[in-house]
């Protein structure tokens, strides 16, 4: 897969084979999970630290990826997800798990509004996808 197509990917993401987390974590509500994603988010070093948060789907396609290009999209990715002062504005039911409407501050401290969407898989919560405007 090229870099060009996975980093897209890993933007609309922001962002192993699923690993089961603990008990605790399954009874999250997908709010308390995303929080959890975000400090894990902060605290990352390199993509891997990232893959048992997200969805088969695109640990499927990081896993398809070159390692030095891992490397460089999560370089990308911590630029793109450069946020602050994250904020849950509704937490919506859907199908497969839920969508998050969420405030920031961009790195410019300007306002910024996200849509993150939620799955569940396996009983636990995993990110599916995240876009900011």
């Amino acid at each position: 897969m090229k870099v060009v197509g996975l980093v897209a990917v890993l933007v609309g993401v922001l962002l192993a084979p699923s690993l089961a987390p603990p008990a605790a974590a399954q009874a999250q509500t997908a709010s308390q999970f995303y929080t959890s994603y975000r400090a894990a988010f902060e605290k990352a070093k390199k993509v891997e630290d990232l893959l048992p948060f997200m969805a088969k789907k695109n640990v499927d396609q990081m896993n398809q990826t070159a390692p030095a290009e891992r490397a460089q999209m999560f370089e990308m990715l911590k630029m793109m997800g450069a946020i602050t002062d994250v904020k849950i504005v509704k937490e919506t039911p859907t199908t497969t798990g839920a969508t998050l409407d969420v405030t920031a501050l961009d790195p410019d401290k300007k306002p910024a509004k996200g849509k993150i969407d939620l799955v569940k898989e396996g009983g636990a919560w995993k990110l599916a996808a995240e876009t900011w405007s």
